[in-house]
């Protein structure tokens, strides 16, 4: 496929997924007239402690979302409608049979000034599904395991094509996912990470700081600002850093805090709709909720206007158990449950768990998380059930959340949709908070793969949301805003959704 010729801003680019029956083209990008350096910008998130990383194959908490994409590329990242869009690659299509694509890598350099190759990129696959012998699992080794890598290879320095063992039209939404970053061929070392990104790294302690300079060379048009900062910071502190001006910009702040910054004339206060997604992890393995009808019961008995009432503060919108409201395969169709704490306790009748107990395991990682846990508690009380509500640790929850608890509470933000279910639903997914093990959904997942139309694709999508609508372990209750501030003065402040290729992205803001 011969690319097309006109240069495209980051902002234009952006704006919607490009391709067509599965194929993707780009032209140059340039750099969008960004003007000589405005000095350093300092950027405040919710810290994750010593678990902080710059690795690029590990780390899934927001922190190190926002500091990796700054260092690395990947081939695909997503919109605001989690839909993939080129960044590495210039052109990338399928074969006939959806077995083979070929991806033509754009001209772009590592910081230590060698070209990107196609070498590069099949270094960065062997790492993420060689043998797992880092500390840490590669989070996509699971949504890319379709990738035959004995069998692909560097057409030339900048063409690679990547065999499958099973039919993949939608192989550009995996590579989209958590770990996927391009990283150079050989790396094994990356306590000083040498990427592809819009900065250079310069120093990290996990905790506190990571401190990164501009990248003259980058391939999408040098950064405005010299020097990005991004401190890790707990809610009060990321307050009262902006409102000191001693932080320019912060990140995930609480309503109350939003409401507190909205009267300063000094800070402009942003808020993003449907950017968190909030639910309730039945771990559906094991007793009480492996039977169906206690799961369709605890669907039931949750109250979620309640929850956002109260334990959100009003800030949210009511869930209706479906992942990925507003976006690409999202199943708009299916009715939200209604809160029926009779019908709840007929179905745990029925279900023979009428003096059903269980524990839920929750920590303090979010707003609203431990008031809904002991408010959800009150609401099962209601209908004479148990909850012990027992509290870990913040910094390890999202690591121990996999096995503790009977049920637990969780946040994500946007993903694409067949990255949610590769990742979290299919039986050997890395991050599957209810254990969930479905061989029909298993079998839907596969045969999605292989549908080169998006309309067919959709239609098998569907089918997996009824299933999980149904007796799926996830309660979806709500969705809430992204609410971001920076100081007056801040130019082209990022406003996209979490995990969207412009959410956390400091390269065009000027300061």
């Amino acid at each position: 496929m011969t690319p097309t010729t006109p240069t495209v801003s980051r902002r234009a680019f952006l704006g919607g997924a490009l391709g067509i029956a599965g194929a993707f083209a780009v032209g140059a990008c340039g750099s969008s007239g960004s003007s000589a350096p405005t000095g350093r910008l300092t950027t405040m998130y919710e810290g994750a402690g010593a678990s902080e990383t710059i690795d690029p194959g590990i780390g899934t908490m927001f922190i190190d979302e926002a500091r990796v994409k700054h260092l690395y590329d990947g081939l695909f990242e997503v919109d605001s409608q989690m839909r993939a869009v080129p960044r590495l690659v210039t052109d990338a299509a399928p074969d006939g049979a959806g077995l083979v694509w070929r991806m033509t890598l754009r001209e772009a350099t590592w910081h230590d000034g060698a070209p990107l190759t196609a070498d590069d990129v099949l270094f960065t696959l062997s790492r993420i599904l060689g043998k797992q012998t880092e500390a840490q699992p590669f989070v996509a080794a699971t949504t890319l395991s379709a990738i035959d890598l004995p069998n692909s290879r560097a057409v030339d320095a900048r063409t690679v094509e990547l065999r499958l063992t099973q039919p993949s039209f939608d192989l550009p939404s995996q590579l989209t996912s958590y770990g996927t970053r391009i990283v150079k061929n050989g790396t094994r070392d990356f306590t000083r990470p040498n990427g592809t990104g819009p900065f250079r790294f310069q120093s990290f302690t996990p905790g506190r700081e990571f401190v990164a300079t501009r990248n003259d060379q980058y391939w999408d048009g040098a950064p405005s600002v010299d020097t990005l900062r991004i401190l890790s910071a707990g809610p009060e502190a990321r307050l009262a850093a902006v409102r000191s001006q001693q932080a320019d910009f912060v990140d995930n702040l609480s309503p109350s805090a939003g409401r507190t910054l909205e009267s300063d004339d000094d800070v402009t206060v942003h808020s993003t709709p449907n950017s968190g997604i909030l639910y309730f992890a039945m771990k559906t393995d094991r007793a009480p909720f492996a039977v169906p009808d206690v799961r369709r019961a605890m669907m039931l008995m949750v109250d979620r206007e309640e929850l956002v009432r109260v334990a959100l503060q009003g800030s949210g919108e009511v869930s209706d158990d479906i992942f990925g409201r507003g976006y690409q395969y999202y199943a708009d169709d299916l009715p939200a449950h209604q809160h029926d704490p009779d019908r709840a306790k007929a179905l745990l009748r029925a279900a023979g768990a009428s003096d059903l107990a269980f524990e839920l395991f929750v920590a303090p990682v979010a707003n609203g998380f431990i008031e809904a846990a002991h408010l959800v508690a009150r609401q099962a009380r209601a209908i004479g059930v148990d909850v012990k509500v027992t509290i870990g640790s913040k910094d390890t929850y999202y690591t121990e959340a996999l096995t503790k608890g009977d049920m637990t509470i969780g946040q994500s933000g946007p993903l694409a949709i067949p990255y949610h279910f590769g990742s979290r639903l299919v039986s050997d997914a890395p991050k599957n908070f209810t254990h969930w093990s479905d061989p029909t959904f298993d079998q839907l997942f596969v045969a999605a793969q292989r549908e080169r139309s998006t309309e067919a694709r959709a239609r098998i999508y569907h089918q997996m949301h009824e299933i999980l609508h149904d007796r799926g372990g996830f309660i979806f209750w709500a969705t809430t805003p992204w609410r971001t501030a920076y100081r007056n003065g801040v130019q082209n402040s990022p406003s996209g959704v979490p995990n969207a290729h412009d959410w956390a992205r400091f390269d065009e803001v000027t300061a």
